[in-house]
């Protein structure tokens, strides 16, 4: 149900909601003076994007290209953090919530369009979560919104279940959304930002996905909308000429385009950036060096920007090895080069960490339970000693790209160290998820990430490591973290709001981690990024929500 991490590879959400204010941004940015108006944008990519479909879509880099296309209901400024973290309205012009925290009702504002002249009303954003929730869609934003234990809407299991044509929670009536949950959720406001939920014009088909864009054949709501789209081939997006200044419509929307290609080779793409002939692009681990040193750090053309991620070593505690097997846990968490293992992604390429919920996120606190730097051996051979049991383990491991194959030896390492052979296993990118996902799995350790889908605590700690929500495949609770006092603490601290949830996720961020360590985790992973002379360094505006800079910001000098 999310992202899964393929680099190893508000009111209620802990944000804050702010009432009345806009997703703007101005023509007037860092230095002074008015940015430029137009010219084409182009990005290099080393991949493709997963989906352009909005209720398929999932990938981190689709989902940064519809945060320039998509209108919400609530959204993130087009700001640097903290005020590009704090959810306000967009197209809701106001919304009230029922005494019991379980009705929504959302009015929506007059004056957005779509890219093909269209007005945006409440039934496009009933005919979203009908797409969503459709079976035969089977979108990845599904699970969200029949969760028991957060944010499940009336009637969405029927529907999700082909026992209904539509949503019943879900109702639209003139200019008036009502959302009906079936229990009070902390976090329904942030998954309202979500791109799945967008503003989603009924030309769609309602159970099957657009893989393919033409001429307009995907209007969108927002400043841009996608002009274009071949698999495999790029994606084009243009300013919406319906987008025009008025209430809830302030962001910027500098460029006249945007040219996004993807599956290139990161040397040849680093040195066209360099060259002038793409705008955006990666810097391969073995150029970090040469860049930072040509243009310095975080001030011009090369910029590094931590990831709301977080990489981990989960411990499988259904196994023999692990279960009931405290010590041995921490004694892990104790060894581990974290240091190295980050190192190994390039310089600024990670950050050693030690807990579950990475910078940024709601609740999170840099208090490490763990060494960052220097290991503690004696400590960990101390509670190793008596508890390594058969003295091995099974490791499942990325195998398809350098820096988890190396993090992996480093890790293998310490756990000879501390007594414990393993006997390795690699993957290529999901398989290893799938693999591991299935209860009977007999890996004892496995490499495993995670970013977020919104910016929310739950997000990490409920959906990671709730032992309520294992089942026979598809789990992403590798760790098979299932202690019932652990389980009552994260429905507990999914039911509270505001600065109390924060207060709650920290504490429980730290007490998992203290005292159970189903995972050993180890970096933060950064993004890095290189920028022509043509991109104006005024214009930059990093979105941490989405973990890329704002299109809708970006001029050209």
């Amino acid at each position: 149900m999310n992202r899964l991490l393929l680099a190893i590879a508000l009111l209620g959400a802990g944000a804050t909601l702010l009432v009345g204010a806009s997703c703007g941004g101005s023509g007037t940015e860092k230095g002074g003076g008015e940015l430029k108006r137009g010219g084409v944008l182009r990005v290099g990519d080393t991949s493709d994007i997963d989906a352009i479909d909005p209720a398929i879509a999932y990938g981190t880099t689709s989902w940064w290209l519809e945060y320039a296309t998509a209108a919400k209901l609530f959204n993130y400024p087009d700001q640097e953090a903290p005020a590009g973290t704090r959810l306000v309205p967009e197209v809701a012009s106001g919304y009230k919530i029922s005494r019991d925290g379980k009705t929504y009702t959302f009015t929506i504002r007059k004056g957005f369009r779509f890219s093909d002249g269209k007005p945006v009303t409440a039934d496009n954003f009933k005919f979203a979560f009908d797409r969503v929730l459709n079976k035969n869609l089977n979108s990845p934003g599904a699970p969200f919104f029949i969760d028991p234990a957060a944010t499940n809407i009336v009637g969405a299991q029927a529907l999700y279940d082909g026992k209904a044509k539509t949503v019943r929670g879900v109702q639209a009536r003139g200019d008036r959304l009502t959302i009906h949950l079936t229990k009070p959720s902390g976090a329904f406001l942030s998954q309202l930002a979500m791109p799945f939920v967008q503003a989603t014009p009924t030309s769609l088909p309602l159970d099957k996905s657009l893989v393919s864009v033409k001429d307009n054949a995907l209007p969108s709501a927002g400043p841009y909308y996608v002009s274009s789209r071949v698999p495999n081939g790029g994606v084009v997006l243009k300013r919406n000429p319906f987008y025009k200044r008025g209430p809830g419509r302030s962001r910027p929307h500098n460029l006249d385009s945007v040219r996004f290609d993807g599956q290139l080779n990161p040397q040849t793409a680093y040195l066209q950036v360099l060259a002038n002939e793409i705008d955006q692009g990666p810097v391969p681990a073995a150029n970090s060096g040469e860049v930072a040193k040509r243009f310095g750090v975080n001030k011009s053309r090369f910029w590094v920007k931590p990831q709301a991620c977080v990489l981990y070593l989960a411990m499988n505690m259904s196994r023999p090895l692990f279960k009931d097997n405290l010590k041995l846990r921490q004694a892990v968490n104790y060894i581990l080069r974290r240091r190295e293992i980050a190192d190994q992604s390039g310089l600024y390429g990670a950050t050693p960490y030690t807990h579950v919920l990475p910078p940024g996120v709601p609740g999170s606190q840099r208090v490490d339970p763990y060494p960052v730097d220097n290991p503690d051996v004696e400590k960990a051979k101390r509670l190793a000693k008596g508890n390594t049991r058969s003295g091995t383990a099974n490791f499942y491991y990325f195998s398809d790209r350098p820096e988890p194959v190396a993090e992996m030896e480093i890790a293998r390492a310490d756990l000879a160290r501390l007594g414990i052979k393993a006997d390795v296993r690699g993957f290529r990118g999901f398989a290893l998820f799938e693999a591991a996902g299935k209860r009977e799995s007999p890996h004892d350790i496995t490499q495993g990430g995670w970013c977020q889908d919104y910016p929310d605590p739950y997000d990490f700690v409920n959906i990671l490591l709730y032992g309520g929500s294992i089942h026979a495949t598809n789990n992403v609770n590798l760790s098979y973290f299932d202690d019932p006092e652990f389980n009552r603490k994260m429905l507990a601290a999914a039911r509270q709001v505001g600065p109390a949830r924060r207060k709650a996720y920290a504490e429980l961020d730290a007490d998992i981690m203290k005292n159970a360590a189903p995972w050993a985790v180890t970096t933060v992973p950064n993004n890095r990024f290189v920028f022509s002379g043509r991109v104006d360094p005024r214009s930059l505006v990093y979105q941490g929500a989405y973990q890329n800079w704002s299109l809708p910001a970006l001029a050209l000098k």
